[in-house]
């Protein structure tokens, strides 16, 4: 699996779509409504793509889920790709740090002995929204691929349903949730041939590599962490939710050279950790992950 992602093999994947309510501070009042009311409300924004058919403002999300490639082997894997198509103008949430919504939920339901990585992201785009609220999102298409490895002692010749309860928050003016329960069978065989063109490969692309080395100048200054590229036209910053708490990231995570300012905890700073999208003058955009410990910072008032 591609680094940067972190990957924990795991039996289920349980993602309680109330754990994230905390973090949902724009969504009308009308939708916070049908969010706590009921299972029923989350599906009237739901479907399950058909190729006939588009995602539009009254249904804003399809999505699909295969697997790749479409059979697995004893004690190898197969990826599973979820393609979640957007009408025009709507987003989804990144899995990082957001000021609004939340990410796509995936919860598995998997054969006995089968067991799950976790998911995989691409790069999103910072998104900055009326009132100043910063998220970072994706529109058009979302792609998640998801290693799922089967047993050792896989019965060739059988068949196993993988199923999946997807939820999601999708916003244009304004935001709707939505849910879909999907289903793949992937037979068991004793060798699986590779699948061309592999739609997992094409994900894997799209995905953040690791940041080369010698790539960027980095220092702490106090509680402030430096970022510069003397060949970049603009680097931006996309925290994760274990970066360390940021000042302002509105104003500080986007420049030709980057301040970001941390807020202190006791007597260290940091970390920094998330993205780096760094655009060049010639015009090519390249995104890393990046990570970087706290600092030690003596003398600072816990808070910034």
């Amino acid at each position: 699996m591609a680094s940067g992602n972190p990957v924990g093999w795991r039996s289920r994947t349980p993602h309680p779509i109330l754990n994230a309510m905390p973090n949902i501070r724009s969504i009308p009042l009308l939708t916070m409504t049908a969010l706590i009311l009921g299972t029923a409300i989350w599906c009237a924004g739901c479907s399950v793509e058909k190729k006939s058919q588009q995602p539009t403002d009254a249904n804003p999300v399809m999505v699909t889920v295969e697997a790749v490639p479409d059979a697995a082997a004893p004690g190898e894997s197969v990826t599973l790709v979820y393609r979640f198509a957007l009408a025009a103008d709507w987003h989804l949430y990144w899995v990082g740090r957001n000021d609004s919504g939340f990410p796509p939920l995936i919860d598995l339901e998997l054969p006995d002995g089968w067991l799950a990585g976790g998911l995989q992201w691409p790069v999103p785009e910072r998104h900055v929204s009326p009132g100043d609220i910063l998220d970072h999102v994706y529109f058009e298409e979302l792609v998640l691929i998801q290693k799922i490895g089967a047993p050792d002692n896989a019965q060739v010749g059988g068949k196993v349903e993988i199923k999946a309860d997807v939820q999601w928050l999708a916003c244009k003016d304004m935001c709707v949730p939505g849910r879909a329960g999907l289903s793949v069978r992937v037979p068991v065989k004793s060798h699986v041939e590779a699948t061309e063109p592999n739609p997992a490969s094409e994900a894997v692309a799209r995905l953040p590599g690791p940041l080369p080395a010698r790539t960027l100048e980095t220092a702490w200054e106090g509680a402030t962490f430096h970022i510069h590229d003397p060949r970049a036209r603009r680097l931006t910053f996309m925290p994760t939710e274990d970066c360390g708490q940021l000042v302002d990231l509105l104003h500080d995570g986007q420049g030709n050279r980057l301040a970001l300012r941390f807020k202190t905890r006791g007597d260290t700073v940091g970390p920094v950790r998330g993205l780096i999208t760094i655009d060049s003058e010639g015009g090519e955009s390249r995104t890393y992950t990046i990570q970087f410990p706290a600092a030690v910072f003596p003398d600072a008032p816990s808070g910034g």
